[in-house]
């Protein structure tokens, strides 16, 4: 299993001052985090988190094309395990207060100083590197003496992070370096649940986000998105799980609102 070196970054914000600003403050602090790329706004941003991937997001709330709470949003849904940190004015509260339910790591408010900047960087990384050093005591496990709730913990970390790929539980246990009979067993012994099946709850709870907020997007694009590369076995999964075809429901949310 591949791990980063240092930790990604993607900086958004409207402003090329601001944006410039943070991302050299982020450089110079020198604290294991790397600006990859950066973005004016949050439509720009979703492109570019798809193609690096970041470990983190810093980004402003008030943009032009998509704001930063809708950026958040999507993060939240699609990228389960990006650290998020939102910047904001002092009129911006409101947005920021409705960001918390998404999940985000840290507030900063503007003009952000090197000094907020560190202390917010360095309590990302101390969640960062814990959930890579959760990773590395499984991958490099030998005994397989785990407890089985860090067993829990960290497999449904991994299928957060991978699940939009074509994920097999023999990839998950091969990433973990544990045999797929050991894994499911102590899984299903702590949850009651395989962790394919928690693998396809993650899917089709994004898949429903997706029919009900982008109608633009059609059914074999949607199945992609979560992991279904056969646009026919993603709808005969989602209507095993939902008791609807994938179009079937997203014309009954259409007609509740």
């Amino acid at each position: 299993m591949l791990l980063a070196k240092n930790y990604k970054v993607i900086v958004v914000e409207d402003e090329a001052l601001i944006r410039r600003s943070i991302s050299k403050k982020i450089q110079t602090l020198n604290l294991g985090f790397d600006v990859v790329g950066s973005a004016m706004d949050g439509q720009s941003a979703l492109t570019l988190i798809e193609s690096e991937l970041p470990h983190l997001v810093v980004t402003d709330i008030r943009m032009p094309i998509m704001n930063g709470l809708e950026l958040i949003k999507n993060i939240y849904f699609t990228y389960p395990s990006i650290k998020v940190i939102i910047l904001s004015g002092f009129n911006e509260f409101e947005f920021a207060r409705q960001a918390i339910q998404y999940g985000v790591n840290d507030y900063l408010l503007k003009p952000v100083t090197t000094e907020q900047l560190s202390e917010s960087l360095t309590k990302i990384k101390l969640k960062l590197d814990s959930n890579l050093t959760s990773l590395l005591t499984l991958a490099n496990s030998k005994s397989q003496n785990v407890k089985p709730d860090e067993l829990v913990k960290t497999v449904e970390l991994y299928i957060r992070t991978n699940y939009k790929n074509d994920l097999t539980l023999e990839d998950i246990a091969k990433s973990l370096n544990f045999s797929s009979d050991y894994l499911s067993r102590i899984y299903k012994k702590s949850t009651g649940k395989s962790p394919l099946k928690y693998l396809i709850h993650l899917r089709i709870n994004e898949a429903k986000r997706l029919l009900t907020t982008n109608l633009d997007l059609d059914i074999k694009t949607v199945g992609e998105l979560v992991g279904y590369s056969d646009q026919y076995y993603f709808s005969r999964t989602f209507k095993q799980h939902t008791n609807h075809y994938p179009s079937e429901y997203r014309s009954l949310k259409e007609e509740e609102n």
